[in-house]
């Protein structure tokens, strides 16, 4: 275990912070695959891409803007991006809220539910990405028409679903440590 200082409204707090769950280490695993995926699937694709390809997608999911193969590269950059990005903040307990009358202990447990909560979305983002490179070299080579309907609100849907179940895992939290 690691310790941790808290300075909040002058006063200083000091809570451990236990190493990582299994989960984490899992979720953390299978995006690191995700992201290796999708850059091994850009090289392996580049030089069948044609010169124009499609950046972008309405929301019937068919493609309507276009530019050089080089817009292939924006998903994997931009997921390991977010990758390094939520990394860094779930190494950080001062970047999670807790309430104001939040416990230690129930500031411990937050973090380390927030730990997981964001290597979840992490993980997400990542095959969501990973999707989206597939699919757009896919429409690109004339394989297919374009993303289709469902994926977006698949995604949405994920995103929000992961979200509103670890709201209702913090309040549980919450009231069990009252």
């Amino acid at each position: 275990m690691n310790t941790y200082e808290n300075i909040d409204n002058g006063k200083t707090e000091v809570f451990s912070v236990e190493k990582k769950k299994k989960i984490e280490n899992v979720l953390l695993t299978l995006s690191i695959i995700g992201l290796s995926a999708m850059f091994i699937y850009v090289i392996f694709i580049w030089g069948h891409l044609p010169d124009t390809i499609p950046r972008h997608f309405n929301f019937k999911g068919e493609p309507d803007g276009f530019g050089g193969k080089g817009f292939i590269l924006v998903l994997p950059f931009t997921g390991l991006g977010i990758f390094i990005l939520t990394t860094l903040l779930s190494r950080i307990p001062d970047a999670f809220y807790y309430q104001y009358n939040a416990t230690k202990e129930q500031k411990k447990l937050l973090y380390n539910q927030g730990r997981i909560y964001i290597r979840l979305l992490q993980a997400e983002i990542v095959y969501f990405f990973l999707f989206g490179v597939w699919r757009t070299a896919q429409v690109a080579l004339g394989k297919a028409d374009g993303l289709g309907v469902y994926p977006l609100y698949i995604f949405l849907i994920v995103i929000l679903g992961t979200s509103i179940y670890f709201a209702f895992r913090t309040n549980k939290v919450l009231k069990e440590t009252r």
